[in-house]
């Protein structure tokens, strides 16, 4: 069973405004010897125009699968949590939030052998995760924990910070070339705490 909504206006660039939602549900009976799953899927887009050409986009995608024999989703990488290998992320139960400022820099660009697309400028903030069936997995946390880095060696780490989640935030350029979409894009991981990262990350 699937519900989608488009309502979304599009330019020669992409979305421009209004929103875009799908929603779906999958149920595989069992049947003899066969193993059963349920499976719900949910990915919701939203485009707030911003002046002439300019808007924030934002996107929230989850997905849950169980049963006998869950199915799985796999992300990463592209504009699904840029900075990260691509399909880094797998799991029966997954979501990321992505969040992109997009404004254009030139209109249009005339060359010695034609006028080419324009060139849009982007910053962006992504975060997600995934696990499986019986995985323990904590979005982030807000509470003091004392680590132990080494035999005799302790460290505290306070204030908020990301647990098994991941994000990334960056800005890039995007563009058209004969026809096909070109991205430039640098992104920074991070775990919104400086000083569990550096623990973490050691």
């Amino acid at each position: 069973i699937n519900y989608i909504q488009e309502t979304t206006i599009f330019r020669e660039f992409g979305p421009l405004s209004d929103n875009t939602m799908r929603l779906s549900y999958e149920f595989a009976p069992s049947l003899g010897n066969s193993l059963s799953r349920q499976t719900t899927d949910v990915d919701a887009r939203y485009y707030m125009r911003l002046g002439g050409s300019g808007l924030l986009a934002l996107r929230a995608k989850g997905f849950k699968s169980w049963g006998d024999a869950p199915s799985f989703n796999y992300f990463g990488g592209n504009s699904e949590m840029r900075g990260y290998e691509y399909l880094e992320f797998i799991g029966s139960e997954t979501a990321f939030l992505n969040a992109e400022l997009r404004f254009p820099v030139i209109e249009a660009m005339l060359t010695p052998i034609g006028v080419f697309g324009g060139v849009r400028g982007v910053f962006f903030a992504n975060m997600g995760g995934g696990s499986f069936d019986g995985q323990p997995f904590k979005w982030w946390s807000n509470s003091p924990e004392v680590l132990t880095l080494a035999p005799g060696l302790l460290a505290q780490v306070n204030g908020f910070r990301l647990v098994d989640a991941r994000a990334s935030y960056g800005l890039g350029l995007e563009t058209f070339a004969l026809g096909f979409p070109v991205h430039f894009d640098w992104a920074w991981r991070t775990l919104l705490n400086r000083d569990w990262e550096d623990i973490r990350f050691a």
